[in-house]
């Protein structure tokens, strides 16, 4: 129950720091129930010291169990700076997890190896949010379990040329700090390192030839930062699944750096101030990447330059930009895409053509533009399987809006999310689903009730009952006729 408890707020820590806040995960806990003199107490078989005033770190060595698997020291004023301050470690053998939140500590220089040299089964060491402005890796490698660090929410400026010589760590965690570079030579050693986050600090710089001492990296995050442009290349990479970028000053796609991770999944560029797609396509830097986001950045034109080097895309994520034009071919290199979400722009229409050759559609995001209608030979494009959601646009309601209705109707789009009118007056706000359309709409471009985008059977269960009623009265009405001419002489002779 506890390693659960643990667990689940070790999780929770990671998803609070990732988004930029640095939380105290240990005020879970309320006042001991059975302290100890020193004010700390026992927890199943964590040791726990919250908010206690610490004067001697050895005033509370005594009391913790050496059968303990988890340290928690919080809310402290100790600063851990005099020498023998760390001796409460020793013959800790059964020790898992060892963590410091919201610590005074800013210097580990006597936390000495020997004070550690029990810790031999230690995986979770946390030493977030507090003071810290160097981490002596140093003095830390006998630590040959260890999985998760955590060093977020410190003052870390710099990150040395020091050997990582942590033979399983999976999460190496430096969010929230005053990084500045990440060059070549760091972070060496890290050849089972899983996750790198270097989310919410000040890095200008970051090399990606950092990436090839990490063969088993899969998700690496620099968003919040402070980047124009990655350096380098990484030569020796293929487990990337995730880049994350968001946040940043890039002005443009940088696809070159992407195309040596064969993995990669996700390409997140949100929140920069990307306008312009890459100048040249070269097939030499398509990517494997499967989302591409791009939301929140300036882009005004839309165009295929935009996802040339990215063929396998499923997901495009262009929401939130100042897109006023979309290029008739900007989804060309796209073929097997399904997500497109194109909503909050400045869209007035959709080409005809756009998605023609997009057989894979599934979703359709176009909500809060400024279309006023959809050109009838579009949704025919449109296989009716797609849901188009479309809320928030400025409909026009007269004849032009029955075929967007029909299609609407026989479509996978749910009711709930059908536009409103926009006009005319007496219209306006009201459902396109529940409004009343002109029913005496006479033009070539409008969708026959025969043509191909009928389905079998309607989406809509109304619908598909009114349906089944219509041809049953207009068999009845035509048994009838039949009948009728049959039985009555009269009827014959007329």
């Amino acid at each position: 129950m506890l390693r659960n408890t643990v667990f689940f707020i070790s999780l929770l820590s990671r998803i609070f720091i990732s988004h930029g806040v640095c939380i105290n995960h240990f005020d879970v806990y309320d006042e001991c129930a059975n302290p100890f003199p020193s004010g700390c107490c026992v927890f199943g078989s964590a040791f726990i010291c919250n908010g206690v005033n610490v004067t001697d770190a050895n005033d509370f060595a005594d009391e913790i169990p050496q059968t303990s698997s988890d340290l928690f020291i919080a809310n402290t004023n100790k600063s851990f700076i005099n020498d023998g301050d760390w001796k409460f470690l020793y013959n800790l053998s059964y020790l898992q997890e060892l963590s410091f939140n919201n610590h005074k500590i800013s210097n580990l220089g006597n936390l000495k190896s020997v004070y550690l040299k029990d810790l031999v089964q230690l995986k979770l060491l946390s030493l977030s949010v507090g003071n810290l402005r160097k981490f002596p890796v140093e003095q830390f490698t006998n630590l040959m379990s260890l999985r998760y660090l955590d060093l977020s929410c410190n003052k870390l400026q710099s990150i040395g040329e020091e050997r990582w010589n942590f033979s399983l760590l999976n999460d190496l965690i430096l969010s929230n700090n005053r990084l500045t570079a990440v060059r070549a030579e760091q972070l060496k050693g890290l050849g089972t390192l899983s996750t790198l986050d270097l989310s919410y600090n000040r890095i200008s710089y970051f090399s990606a030839k950092v990436l090839e001492s990490m063969p088993n990296l899969k998700y690496l995050h620099l968003s919040f930062n402070r980047l124009l442009h990655v350096s380098d290349h990484s030569q020796r990479h293929t487990k990337l699944i995730f880049w994350g970028i968001s946040s940043n000053l890039f002005v443009s796609l940088e696809p070159s750096i992407f195309h040596d991770f064969k993995s990669l999944h996700t390409i997140d560029y949100t929140k920069n101030s990307i306008k312009d797609p890459p100048r040249v396509y070269s097939k030499n830097n398509e990517t494997s990447a499967v989302v591409l986001s791009l939301q929140f950045n300036v882009i005004e034109i839309l165009s295929p330059l935009f996802f040339d080097h990215f063929p396998h895309l499923n997901g495009i994520n262009v929401a939130n930009n100042r897109i006023r034009q979309i290029e008739e071919n900007a989804f060309r290199s796209v073929p097997n895409v399904t997500v497109i979400s194109l909503s909050d722009n400045k869209i007035n229409t959709i080409p005809i053509q756009l998605f023609q050759h997009l057989k894979n559609i599934e979703i359709l995001n176009v909500q809060f533009n400024r279309i006023q209608i959809l050109h009838p030979q579009f949704l025919l494009s449109l296989n009716t399987d797609v849901q188009l959601f479309i809320y928030g646009n400025p409909i026009l309601c007269d004849c032009q809006a029955v075929p967007l209705l029909k299609w609407l109707i026989l479509s996978a789009t749910p009711p709930s999310t059908f536009p409103s009118c926009q006009s005319p007056e007496e219209l306006q706000n009201q459902s396109i689903y529940d409004s009343k359309l002109p029913e005496d709409c006479h033009y070539s471009t409008s969708i026959p009730a025969s043509t191909e985008i009928t389905p079998t059977s309607y989406r809509n269960p109304l619908n598909r009952d009114v349906t089944f009623m219509l041809i049953i009265g207009s068999l009845i009405v035509v048994l009838i006729c039949i009948f009728s001419k049959i039985f009555c002489p009269a009827c014959k002779a007329s």
